[in-house]
């Protein structure tokens, strides 16, 4: 049996299947019914799967479909054939005798236009050039499966299936951006390179969806989607990107009434020229701390030197057949994991980390293993534990890296994960030995480039807004200035005031996040840093609906904030979708970057053989598609 996405199931022919089989195929759902694929009438064979016949198949053909059968098709049988030279429809399925211009599928079938459609979703997914549809052996892979439907031209996809596809998914996007909570949408952007040296700019719209049409209710409120990349000069300027940003927020944006949130950029020129037009934008989190590290591991010279002898070991392994079996017979010796060493990209601080961790991990294999195969880079045990400091010290921010760039990080995590940082670089100084300048080097880049970030209005109300961590992280003083600055934000978005009651926090009402951490161990750090809340006299509203908030217990860090603003907002609508607006804006550009990252691996892809309004186009669907679950 063959099964394809229509759910049928053809059958596999031999020199006695029936040529009616040209013109039905089996149900999945019930093998004793059929399917014309004419009419798509569904008919059944009889009740005894054991005991089925084809008669009925004839007579539906003679009444409805007359004009597929030849007048001398009373012995629709096939007969026995040994040409060698037949097609590879005829040779799978049979010679029919029916007409065989009749035997193809219109290009208005269900089953045509499905593959078809198909056919145009791989062409964008893959990245794949138009004349991809002319190859030999897809055309045979298709003959095989489907030898009734005909394959279009590449100018039909290249000019009407990929531009009509483009303005579906379009089309589904902007409705789902209307779906927006608080009707604000933030947004990454930055410049991103092609493999072919080519320059563009790109902007990716995040927003919070409680309900929507688009998105299967198992998923979390997290939305986001791709709505421009344009190719740009070597020589551009932030304000040609701003320009370009302004006209792709009108298109988008505020044509539909939405309003524009925060920009996350880890491009200096774009964050600067937004920030100082009528544009707020924040540094990505991320791209921050890579400049932390890379500034800190430059620092000392001695961890620049065991980086380079780590890696020429890694490199002297992967370039020679006898090391790596020798490697391989020590890992099973001494029980050692069966992994292979990590090459690190010198530019990529946590390549270089995990470069040190696979190396730590098989220590004694190589050891040995650089003697005997008379390695001229050997590591001292002085440098092994120079070795186990470094990546004891740059754990704490991989981890905070890729826990701030998932899809359901918000902005609200920067400032915790900032004094967490902090609080671990004082502890790293008793905890390792040998790298003092690169922990001295750390602290200060984080007082350089993140002290602005914990007195930043748009991290603090992030911060105070997210149940998790409420106020627990600043000071009595800041405290209370932040709450009172909580109110008049709130005054500003309702003059009215109604009394509310306190309701329970709402963590146990959804499912918790699903953005479980992976070293705990580094957010338990924050326990210490909580401080206890003093009642308040309570007043009108909005003061009360603050004091109310802040009352309340603070959440576990898996709880999803938006979970409990889900089941907030019809208690504190005014005071949730204040909060809506700023954890629906990611911390970092990473989850955007990483959608279409995959194309700069496409080694086959050749940008050249494509039309640019094409390549956008592609790359749009190509990050789009999946998003909305291919629903368009």
């Amino acid at each position: 049996m063959v099964t394809n996405d229509s759910q049928v199931i053809f059958p596999v022919s031999s020199k006695k299947t029936s040529k009616l089989w040209n013109h039905f195929s089996i149900c999945s759902a019930d093998s004793t019914k059929v399917i014309c694929m004419h009419c798509g009438r569904t008919i059944s064979r009889g009740k005894k799967p054991t005991n089925l016949g084809t008669s009925c198949l004839l007579r539906h053909l003679q009444r409805f479909h007359n004009n597929v059968l030849k007048p001398d098709a009373s012995e629709p049988v096939l007969s026995s054939s040994t040409n060698s030279r037949v097609p590879l429809s005829t040779d799978l399925l049979g010679s029919s005798s029916f007409d065989e211009a009749n035997d193809k599928f219109s290009d208005t079938h269900p089953v045509a236009k499905k593959i078809t459609s198909l056919v145009a979703e791989m062409i964008a997914l893959d990245l794949q050039p138009y004349s991809f549809v002319d190859n030999i052996g897809f055309n045979r892979l298709l003959e095989y499966l489907q030898p009734q439907y005909s394959l279009p031209s590449p100018s039909y996809f290249s000019r009407t299936a990929i531009p009509d596809m483009y303005e579906s998914v379009k089309q589904i996007i902007v409705s789902h951006l209307k779906e927006a909570e608080s009707g604000v949408v933030h947004f990454t952007s930055g410049i991103w390179m092609s493999n072919q040296t080519r320059e563009y700019v790109t902007l990716t719209a995040h927003w919070v969806t409680y309900e929507s049409r688009v998105r299967p209710q198992c998923e979390d409120y997290h939305c986001s989607a791709l709505l421009n990349v344009s190719q740009i000069d070597c020589d551009y300027s932030g304000i040609s990107i701003q320009k370009q940003l302004e006209y792709w927020w009108e298109a988008w944006i505020t044509s539909i009434g939405l309003q524009i949130g925060i920009t996350v950029t880890d491009n200096q020129t774009i964050g600067k020229t937004l920030n100082e037009g009528d544009h707020s934008s924040v540094q990505c989190f991320g791209h921050t701390v890579n400049l932390i590290v890379n500034e800190a591991i430059k620092s000392q010279r001695m961890v620049q030197n065991l980086l380079s002898i780590a890696r020429k070991i890694c490199e002297r392994v992967h370039r020679s057949a006898k090391a790596r079996e020798k490697l391989a017979e020590l890992q099973k010796e001494y029980h050692l994991p069966q992994h292979q060493l990590i090459q690190d990209v010198p530019s990529k601080w946590n390549t270089s980390f995990h470069m040190l961790e696979s190396l730590i991990e098989q220590k004694r294999a190589i050891d040995e293993m650089s003697i005997e195969c008379s390695f001229r880079e050997l590591i001292s045990c002085d440098q092994w534990e120079v070795m186990q400091s470094v990546c004891h010290a740059l754990k704490p921010f991989e981890v905070a890296s890729r826990e701030m760039s998932t899809h359901m990080s918000t902005l609200s995590q920067v400032i915790p994960m900032i004094h967490i940082l902090n609080r671990k670089i004082e502890l790293l100084f008793e905890e390792t030995m040998g790298i003092d300048t690169m922990l001295k080097s750390l602290k200060e880049a984080m007082v350089s480039r993140l002290s602005s970030t914990l007195h930043d209005p748009r991290y603090i109300f992030a911060t105070l807004l997210d149940p998790r961590y409420k106020a627990s992280l600043f000071t009595e003083e800041e405290a209370e200035q932040y709450k009172q600055d909580l109110i008049r934000e709130l005054e500003i978005l309702s003059a009215t005031s109604d009394d509310e009651k306190p309701v329970s926090n709402g963590c146990g009402m959804g499912s918790p996040s699903k953005n479980s951490y992976v070293d705990s161990s580094l957010w338990s750090l924050m326990e210490d840093m909580k401080k206890a809340k003093v009642p308040k006299e309570k007043a009108k509203l909005p003061e009360e609906m603050v004091l109310l908030y802040l009352e309340e217990e603070v959440l576990e860090h898996n709880c999803d904030p938006l979970t409990y603003w889900n089941f907030k907002k019809s208690s504190w609508p005014i005071l949730s979708k204040l909060a809506v607006r700023f954890l629906g804006c990611p911390p970092s550009i990473v989850p955007s970057e990483r959608l279409f990252s995959t194309s700069n691996e496409n080694s086959s892809f050749s940008q050249s053989r494509l039309a640019m309004e094409h390549f956008e186009k592609l790359i749009f669907l190509k990050v789009n598609l999946p998003l909305i679950y291919f629903q368009y």
